[in-house]
């Protein structure tokens, strides 16, 4: 291993040790509070030309702010160009302005395709909003130089970061020789905002610089504060008497698909080959809206990276599908990946297989402090059919309740409630529901959350198991409810220099959270950690992290330990956006079950052994993006080696190529039970024009007993704001057999043909 660090940190280090002195002019001291951002927006009479110019007599009268600070790579500096920013109102819209000056051809843009995450790679600006200025939510609304737009939306103060959310909105950029200019439309049915008397909302504006790896912001954003942090925003004041007409949104589709079989069906169980349905979404109050979906249809989705199991605890894949995005920031219950009472791809996904769907409907929105929202979703079940890529599953019907109050600027309250009732199925109904509390305190740096949850689970009756030699495994077991609970509780502070955190998750055996995810049920977990993170001046070093961190997993009654984990983790990232970080840890485990791992059984006992992890990237906002990784770990008895790779390459603004590949080799504790494959996730993106691209994503996965390959290919056409068309090719092909104890697996192909599209209209006063 340090064969592979020696090298990996003296590449890293050669291009900085001539490195000059930071080139920003006066700094502050970033330890004191970046202080208060108010700005006034001023309200137009004028019909507003989006165009990226400021031309409009609006713009001539509104102030120009330039207060923005430098907050990478160095912690409150003055930027040495200046930005500035200037906001507008009627009673549909918000308009904001920001000119952006650069030295002449310093503006750099390599991504040209809606919602690509090499945006944030690009000289791009990004309107930040907290509509109910709750100092906790947020949407981003970004836009590079080009005028190609992504949108986010920000949970929980910044710790959850989905780009999955969509809107429409409307922006231009206007380039010139000596920087660009950017002019946003955003109408205020998309943040909630019917009709007000007078409108307070958070605020920020961030700009990437990436020829400097520089970010400016008009509140600056302290390390370690998430960019997506509602609670460091600044505040947008002057929205008086907005009457905006109530929208209505209606986004009908209609799709054609083939599976390459001689078989035609429009039935809606069975993925149809002809099929047609819709989203409506109405605002019906000044910040609620009622939304319903029929016959819902997720063919443009995003298919998930592979990932492989390490262990015998559930993978985490993040929900992409719109319907349940729209309006997550009311629903979201839990820690993120970890212990989430209400996870939304629980409904309508089987083994990550789509289920289909008849229907749902949703409520949400807010009322003074108080958010809400209700959700019911009603599957129609599927039979098995590998070769229309479906999984069984019966048809249920799924409620959750949601509801917070904003009790002060720093402590919001909640409760959820949820139940799922399976037809045809006696005794298989579910419920849960808890109540959760935020703190976000001393302007954000102190972050505290925890819940404490129940479920309530009915097991239907089930008859004796035999064996193939018909000896009796188990007996009969009558129908059984079980009631069961868990709790959460976690701290930390999020200093410049300093970050301590505690955390403890607990749950009982009959904790049983059929609708959400959880990692590790009915055990306890505490946990501790601190990280130092000095800022040197030296060999253009922005930051060093380093510090200790310490876990004792038990059974849910304290009785036996199940795991423990001690180490320490190091890491340094440059000015120019390279880093590198190693970690090592020891770690007990305790298997109270055999299970599987690549197609070898691992026995029930205790295990324990060390974990080694090293990582290096190169500067990210460059053309070509490397990281490399290599951890080896002692894995239930025996060793196994994890080498991996990632490249990104920006071939200009119309093509971006980027790949990942693990590699997974060892043993187990028995002799000759052996392991040696890799797996790989793989993109290609053309971007014809900004509304016009071809993606690609290839999955390869050479585990045992999961061996296969799939590719989506997509087309898609944004032809007017919020309208699609999409051209979707998707396959998924076994490399081998699958073991006798799963469905037999057919080779899928898909081609679909969908549009979609969106029409919005205002009535009302």
């Amino acid at each position: 291993m340090r064969l592979m660090i020696a090298p990996t940190a003296a590449w890293l280090l050669a291009p900085h040790l001539a490195m000059a002195a930071p080139q920003t002019g006066r700094t502050v001291d970033p330890s004191v509070d970046p202080g208060e951002r108010t700005y006034r927006a001023i309200r137009t009479h004028e019909a507003m030309q989006i165009d990226g110019r400021a031309t409009e007599d609006t713009w001539r009268a509104a102030p120009k702010d330039d207060r923005f600070l430098e907050r990478t790579p160095e912690v409150g500096g003055v930027p040495p160009v200046r930005t500035t920013l200037q906001v507008a109102y009627d009673d549909q819209f918000l308009y904001v302005l920001i000119d952006c000056e650069s030295e002449p051809g310093d503006v750099i843009v390599r991504t040209l395709r809606r919602d690509n995450p090499g945006i944030f790679s690009d000289d791009t600006v990004y309107v930040k909003l907290d509509a109910f200025h709750n100092h906790r939510d947020a949407v981003s609304l970004g836009v590079n130089a080009e005028g190609a737009q992504i949108d986010a939306l920000g949970l929980s103060d910044g710790a959850q970061f989905l780009t999955e959310w969509d809107a429409v909105w409307t922006a231009e950029a206007e380039r010139r020789h000596d920087g660009y200019t950017v002019e946003y439309k955003i109408p205020f049915a998309i943040l909630g905002i019917k009709s007000a008397r007078e409108q307070t909302i958070g605020l920020d504006i961030s700009r990437d610089h990436p020829s400097r790896n520089a970010t400016y912001d008009w509140r600056i954003f302290v390390p370690p504060r998430s960019p997506m942090a509602a609670s460091q925003f600044g505040h947008l004041e002057g929205l008086r008497d907005i009457r905006a007409q109530r929208a209505i949104e209606y986004t009908p589709y209609t799709l054609m698909r083939t599976n390459f079989q001689p078989t035609f069906t429009v039935d809606p169980r069975r993925r149809p080959n002809l099929a047609s349905g819709g989203d409506v979404r109405v605002q019906v109050g000044s910040s609620s809206y009622v939304e319903a979906s029929l016959l819902t249809d997720f063919a443009q989705v995003e298919a998930d990276e592979v990932q492989v199991a390490r262990d015998r605890f559930p993978l985490f894949f993040p929900e992409r599908r719109p319907f349940f995005i729209n309006g997550l920031e009311v629903f979201d219950f839990g820690r993120p990946r970890e212990a989430q009472l209400f996870f939304s791809r629980r409904v309508g996904l089987v083994d990550g297989q789509p289920v289909p769907v008849l229907g749902g409907a949703k409520v949400y929105g807010r009322s003074g402090p108080v958010s809400y929202g209700v959700l019911q979703l009603q599957t129609l079940g599927a039979p098995q059919d590998p070769s229309r890529g479906l999984s069984r599953a019966d048809p249920d019907n799924v409620t959750v309740a949601r509801m917070r109050v904003q009790t002060t600027r720093t402590l919001s309250v909640g409760l959820m409630a949820l139940g799922q009732h399976r037809f045809g199925q006696e005794h298989g109904d579910h419920a849960a529901g808890g109540v959760d509390a935020q703190l976000i305190g001393l302007d954000g740096k102190l972050q505290g959350y925890g819940f404490v949850a129940g479920t309530l689970g009915q097991s239907p009756a089930q008859g004796p198991v035999l064996d193939d030699d018909g000896a009796l495994l188990t007996g009969s077991r009558p129908p059984d409810t079980r009631l069961g609970s868990s709790a959460y509780a976690q701290l930390a502070y999020q200093g410049l220099y300093v970050r301590p955190s505690l955390l403890w998750l607990w749950s009982d055996r009959d904790f049983d959270p059929r609708l959400g995810f959880y990692r590790r049920p009915a055990s306890a977990r505490q946990e501790a950690s601190l990280s130092f993170v000095p800022r040197p001046r030296i060999w253009g070093l922005r930051e060093v992290s380093f510090g200790p961190s310490y876990s004792v997993e038990t059974d849910s009654r304290y009785t036996e330990r199940l795991g423990r984990s001690g180490g320490s983790r190091v890491s340094a990232s440059w000015r120019n956006g390279a880093g590198i970080d190693y970690g090592a840890s020891h770690f007990i485990d305790v298997v109270q079950a055999p299970f599987e791992l690549y197609q070898h059984e691992v026995e029930a006992r205790r295990y324990s052994g060390f974990r080694h992890a090293v990582g290096a990237s190169s500067p990210d906002r460059r053309a070509l993006q490397v990281g490399v990784g290599y951890e080896w770990v002692e894995l239930f008895g025996g060793v196994a080696h994890l080498p991996s790779a990632d490249l990104t390459a920006r071939l200009g603004k119309h093509f971006t190529a980027a790949g990942s590949y693990t590699h997974v080799v060892g043993h187990l504790a028995d002799e000759g039970e052996d392991f040696d494959f890799g797996y790989a996730n793989a993109n290609l993106d053309v971007a014809i024009t900004r509304n016009l691209a071809f993606d690609n994503r290839g999955r390869l996965d050479l585990s045992p007993g999961r061996e296969r390959v799939g590719v989506q290919s997509r087309l898609r056409w944004r032809f007017a704001p919020g309208s699609d068309l999409f051209l979707v090719y998707r396959n998924d092909l076994p490399l081998s057999e699958a073991p006798p104890d799963e469905p037999v697996r057919e080779p899928f192909h898909e081609l679909t043909l969908k549009l979609s599209v969106y029409m919005r209209a205002f009535v009302g006063r």
